[in-house]
């Protein structure tokens, strides 16, 4: 674990004397492939963006994410957190939401999915109501898709990209009838805001 907080930490490091983009994220991923391999795929150009795939979950997420910033205060205008709902505790999952919300001010955002990011892919098609198991996920990816869906799939971001505008306002219509409780939001994902803040400064 130590050796993975150093190796995370030379991510983090600005060349000494470069000079600070316009605005700053940072994007710590749950996972290490399917979630950093779609926003490294956003064509940002006026802001820095370093995403980490950290193999953490919920609050060892918010744990990392804090020592981070408590390492390298001001660093970073935004603090993303990307993570799944899955099988873990109610409790602990709105924890992590919570704080994230709780410590806006500081920057800290989440980009949560209930259950698992791959809800967002699939509103990119239509807008999905009904309780879902995430393990279903992967076949209803592949039928509309009209190829069979892989976890990790390198290019997700290219192939949905037209329908992205659906993804967004699909994902908004869930949030807004949204519960108190984010762990009984099933289906759910805030990975909309991340979104939008990306393509607010994306190539043109």
């Amino acid at each position: 674990m130590e050796n993975r907080r150093r190796e995370h930490k030379k991510k983090f490091e600005r060349p000494v004397g470069t000079k600070r983009p316009e605005k700053t994220f940072l994007i710590l991923c749950e996972g290490t492939k399917t979630e950093p391999n779609y926003f490294r795929s956003f064509h940002v150009i006026s802001a820095q963006v370093e995403i980490v795939g950290t193999a953490m979950n919920t609050m060892s997420l918010v744990n990392y994410a804090r020592e981070v910033v408590d390492t390298r205060p001001d660093e970073y205008d935004e603090i993303w957190l990307v993570f799944d709902k899955d099988s873990f505790d109610r409790d602990i999952f709105n924890e992590a939401v919570f704080f994230c919300e709780t410590h806006y001010r500081q920057g800290f955002r989440a980009a949560y999915s209930n259950e698992a990011f791959e809800i967002w892919y699939l509103l990119h098609f239509e807008l999905i109501k009904k309780s879902i198991s995430r393990f279903h996920y992967p076949d209803m990816l592949s039928k509309r898709l009209g190829f069979f869906y892989k976890k990790n799939h390198p290019h997700m971001y290219n192939v949905l990209l037209s329908r992205q505008p659906a993804a967004i306002q699909n994902a908004k219509t869930l949030y807004s009838q949204r519960s108190p409780s984010p762990a009984r939001d099933n289906p759910s994902t805030t990975v909309f805001m991340l979104v939008e803040e990306l393509n607010k400064h994306l190539r043109k």
